[in-house]
């Protein structure tokens, strides 16, 4: 019994350690992978993939307020707005 709850007491201390580092643990990994990601060459693939996700986010925000402003000179509110409310246009899933 006295293993049983000495055992329980260091596992409920590990848990809150645990809890306690993780933020900072996971600060320092992602600081460590973006480091490592900007040491690789400009053509390596996955760096590649991240700058066309940017220019498409760019192209996409640019598109849409191009829209909008067509919208607002036609003078038909409502229908960009709609459409982009029920795609979820723009955000990440």
């Amino acid at each position: 019994m006295r293993r049983i709850v000495i055992g329980a007491a260091l596992t409920g201390a590990g848990v809150l350690i645990a809890r306690t580092l993780r933020p900072m643990l996971r600060e320092r990994c992602l600081a460590g992978c973006e480091r490592v990601f900007d040491h690789m060459p400009d053509d390596f693939p996955p760096k590649r993939v991240m700058r066309g996700i940017e220019e498409i986010r760019v192209n996409t925000a640019r598109t849409l307020e191009l829209l909008e402003e067509r919208e607002q000179a036609a003078g038909e509110p409502g229908l960009l707005s709609a459409a982009m409310s029920a795609r979820g246009v723009g955000h990440a899933a």
